[in-house]
């Protein structure tokens, strides 16, 4: 009997449908462990980009959030040579950002509406006893990570937020992106997922 090879795949495809469906009432096998090979890293936005050299890149891409001494030493080294920043400023932002992740506490009630950084996910707000907003932390859509970052960096962000006293060594033309007062068009949000609106 020939059969076409359109319809062997079918009948194949039924086969396979067939035994997943088994009524068979033992519990599902657990899938088999993976091995995965770490090549990429990246929670905070800006925050590899300004303080690391590219040469270091693979090296923090491949190690963990709480053990990436690479990192956490561009940090400071950076800080107190290239920002020019005090020894309170560089300690409190080191502490801030390390381990290098977003981290949102979930048992946190934000109620919907109102005001958005007291409502929503605020950029840093646990690291900063909710400092930036609240203290669920997490980022909220409208969160401009950049500029919170460079203002903590290059400006008074920290000294603004009570975090640390004002060490007179801000650098206010680094300190902004400048693409949150006015310029170019920003996204709308609604309601429902995704969220956002079309890419333009």
């Amino acid at each position: 009997m020939r059969i076409s090879i359109a319809r062997a795949t079918a009948l194949a495809m039924l086969a396979v449908v067939a035994v997943g469906c088994s009524h068979n009432t033992a519990a599902p096998r657990p899938p088999r462990t993976q091995t995965y090979q770490q090549i990429e890293r990246l929670s905070r936005p800006a925050i590899k980009e300004v303080f690391e050299s590219f040469a270091n890149h693979d090296a923090t891409n491949r190690s963990t959030p709480n053990n990436d001494s690479t990192l956490q030493t561009a940090v400071t080294g950076f800080m107190t040579g290239v920002a020019g920043r005090d020894t309170a400023t560089t300690t409190a932002l080191s502490g801030i950002l390390f381990p290098d992740e977003v981290k949102a506490d979930m048992s946190v009630n934000l109620p919907a509406g109102g005001s958005p950084a007291g409502q929503y996910g605020a950029y840093l707000g646990i690291e900063t006893g909710g400092a930036t907003g609240n203290t669920f932390g997490g980022r909220w859509l409208n969160d401009d990570v950049v500029k919170i970052s460079l203002g903590a960096i290059f400006g008074n962000t920290l000294s603004a937020l009570g975090v640390v006293p004002d060490d007179g060594h801000e650098s206010w033309c680094l300190s902004d992106q400048n693409l949150s007062n006015g310029e170019g068009t920003f996204q709308s949000y609604g309601s429902t997922f995704p969220y956002v609106n079309a890419p333009y």
